[in-house]
This record gives C-alpha cells, sequence and structure tokens, in this order.
C-alpha cells in the first residue's frame, strides 16, 4: 500500500453549500490530485478509546449537526466502503501494537462526507474511515 498524506479541515457543514475561498480550493484541488484508487479517512467527529476502523461496504450518512440549511439533511455521499482495504489498515495498526476495533456499521459524518463531496463528487472512490 502506498499512503499519500493529506490534512483537510472541513470547517461548518455549510462550506458544502456556501460560496468561499475554502469551497472553492476543494473542488478544484480534487481535480488537482487525481483521482485515488481509495481513501482512508480520519474524522474529528468520530471518537473511541482505542483505533477503530469501519469495516462497512455501504455506509450510510450521519448528520451530526444541527441549525443548518435544512439541504444539507438530504445530502447524500453515497461513496462504498472497501472492507478489504480496511481489514488490511487494521492489521497493520495490529502489527504496530494498537489494538483496533472493527466497526460493522458506521455511515460517513459530516468530517468525512463535506471535504470529500467536494474533493471527489462522484463518490467513486471506496473511503474507510479511521478513528
Amino acid at each position: 500500500m502506498r499512503f499519500s498524506p493529506l490534512f483537510i479541515s472541513h470547517g461548518s457543514p455549510q462550506l458544502v453549500i456556501e460560496d468561499s475561498p475554502a469551497r472553492d480550493f476543494l473542488k478544484s484541488y480534487g481535480a488537482e490530485i487525481g483521482k485515488p484508487k481509495a481513501i482512508v479517512i480520519a474524522s474529528a467527529h468520530f471518537n473511541a478509546n482505542r483505533p477503530a476502523v469501519v469495516v462497512d461496504p455501504h455506509p450510510g450518512m450521519i448528520y451530526d449537526f444541527g441549525g443548518f440549511d435544512q439541504s444539507l439533511f438530504e445530502m447524500v455521499y453515497p461513496a462504498p466502503g472497501d472492507p478489504a482495504l480496511a481489514r488490511k489498515v487494521a492489521e497493520r495498526l495490529r502489527t504496530a501494537g494498537l489494538g483496533p476495533v472493527y466497526v460493522p456499521e458506521r455511515g460517513y459524518d459530516h468530517g468525512v462526507w463535506v471535504p470529500l463531496m467536494l474533493l471527489f463528487p462522484d463518490a467513486d472512490v471506496p473511503v474507510v474511515q479511521i478513528s
């Protein structure tokens, strides 16, 4: 596996619907870096007391916010999960002595779907969430 780490702050969920330099940057940056084979993403909104790896092949949506535009609650980012990649990631964590757990069902929280919706709007890149 080859990794190219990238840190992206997602800010408010409104980022996906409001004009801003950050939104414009993310929309153009996805095209600039090209489509990856898969994404392993750690969200600040997925907390666990030990490493956790989502192995769900079809993660749903988590709308973990309130008081924002109603249209955000209707957005869906249908990117597939990748259970095989998730298991490889968990094995690397295990080899490092970190004792990961598998999470069979967990949707994409806005720390995942907001930036990915802008970077890779076709939602055709498999995504594995970790905590």
